[in-house]
């Protein structure tokens, strides 16, 4: 690919986040996309791509918009319980809709959740509330802003709460999810970031137990634990047990080892991409279990390396995930294996590709030093972006063909999505950071 091509994608990410930016923070789409609203996760993921992106051009942008929609989604953040919304002390917020929220609170089957203000407000996903810790403390790490911890330091102690009081309903040890049983306003019943009703299934057609521990919500929320008991073990708080997040964390990394690790075997490597109600693994080669390399405190950014995964598992991950059933070396990992019976290439979360998702791959396995799997992953990403022309928020890749996403309900993909727009950015300055990528054009 030429070194001009790349350049483009670096500034066509800038250009759509910057139109993508709006009073509280960002919209995870275009206006009049179909997410053309304010998304907890989608925010997040965005927020932490730019703050990556910082390490490698200290470009101030990437820090006041990060700021802006830190501070954003702290006003969001939950405060009573209310079983009709997802919400709950301390939980980052899902959805926040102002207007134009119809088709869910009106035409929703059941019909969404409408305050009393008018607005729409859903909490449905476990996995905001540890991504909205690591951000704040990535952001606090490079800035060193005082005013803004002042602002927020609250808004973590209450997401810290969250997972140590509400994270785990059945009280496992692990983060998890399941809509309340007795909830009559609709929702969501897959939380975490595939969150489709397609994306949960057992490969041998076993129904599925809830509550529902996604592979990703473990590591995302081991590493809020330990940033965050790293950073009050020098600031004391009387309402922060540094001992119980430490505590918390090391059980959680042990017991993971121990549960989704289906296979050690270097043959036959195999890990969950989740745990049902009876701890029985949901076995389907996934891409998110490729963000448990991701989150983990890392050299640039922590000056050691420390995740979730046991280190001895760590290369057969990378291995499992390069091969050829989820790969594709001109597009990108799947979210789903070829070999898995549900694959459907034209399907929301069950073979598609997401940019987002390899963007946060690729950085994890550079975390652990495995510098040329991360930039064949990049490279992929690339060649698709230059095909769409857009920060596109999935596609299809079929018979050695790009293709957009179109579902039987007449759905498409967002084309300018902030989440990969953010990855755009990121990733062309990572994979311009080694020699033998670097270009002398200055971005």
């Amino acid at each position: 690919m030429k070194d001009e091509d790349i350049q483009y994608i670096y500034k066509l990410g800038l250009g759509t986040i910057k139109s993508l930016e709006v009073e509280k923070g960002i919209l995870a789409s275009g206006k009049k996309e179909i997410y053309g609203c304010i998304f907890g996760r989608d925010s997040l993921v965005t927020s932490l791509k730019l703050l990556r992106a910082y390490n490698y051009r200290k470009e101030e942008y990437f820090l006041t918009l990060t700021r802006k929609i830190l501070l954003g989604l702290a006003e969001l953040q939950g405060k009573d319980i209310n079983i009709e919304s997802g919400e709950e002390p301390g939980k980052c917020i899902h959805e926040f809709r102002i207007s134009e929220h119809e088709h869910l609170t009106i035409r929703g089957i059941p019909p969404w959740h409408v305050y009393p203000d008018n607005t729409m407000r859903n909490f449905d996903s476990v996995d905001a509330t540890p991504l909205f810790l690591i951000a704040i403390y990535r952001y606090w790490q490079k800035t060193k802003d005082k005013k803004f911890m002042q602002k927020i330091i609250d808004h973590v102690v209450s997401a810290i709460n969250w997972i140590m009081v509400f994270g785990d309903i059945n009280k496992d040890g692990f983060i998890d999810y399941q809509m309340h049983l007795q909830r009559k306003r609709g929702g969501l019943i897959t939380q975490n970031w595939m969150d489709s009703s397609e994306a949960i299934f057992h490969e041998d057609s076993e129904n599925i137990i809830y509550p529902i521990a996604p592979v990703e919500a473990q590591g995302y929320s081991y590493l809020a634990l330990r940033l965050w008991a790293k950073y009050f073990s020098r600031r004391h708080r009387a309402d922060v047990d540094v001992g119980a997040l430490s505590k918390k964390a090391s059980k959680l990394k042990k017991d993971f080892n121990n549960k989704f690790i289906v296979s050690a075997n270097p043959e036959n490597f195999k890990i969950a991409h989740a745990l049902d109600g009876n701890h029985k693994p949901l076995v389907s080669l996934r891409s998110s279990v490729g963000h448990i390399l991701w989150s983990c405190m890392n050299l640039q950014d922590d000056k050691k390396i420390d995740g979730i995964l046991y280190r001895k598992h760590v290369s057969l991950l990378v291995k499992k995930i390069m091969e050829p059933e989820i790969f594709e070396e001109t597009a990108g990992i799947r979210t789903l294996s070829k070999k898995s019976r549900a694959f459907d290439a034209n399907s929301y979360h069950n073979g598609s590709i997401w940019p987002h998702d390899n963007s946060l791959i690729a950085e994890g396995m550079e975390n652990y030093g495995f510098i040329k799997e991360a930039n064949r992953v990049r490279e992929a990403e690339f060649m698709a972006w230059q095909y769409f022309d857009t920060p596109i928020e999935l596609f299809v890749f079929s018979e050695g063909k790009y293709k957009e996403y179109k579902s039987t309900h007449g759905q498409i993909a967002c084309k300018t999505q902030a989440w990969s727009a953010a990855s755009m950015i990121a990733d062309v300055l990572a994979y311009n950071s080694y020699d033998e990528n670097k270009s002398d054009t200055v971005v």
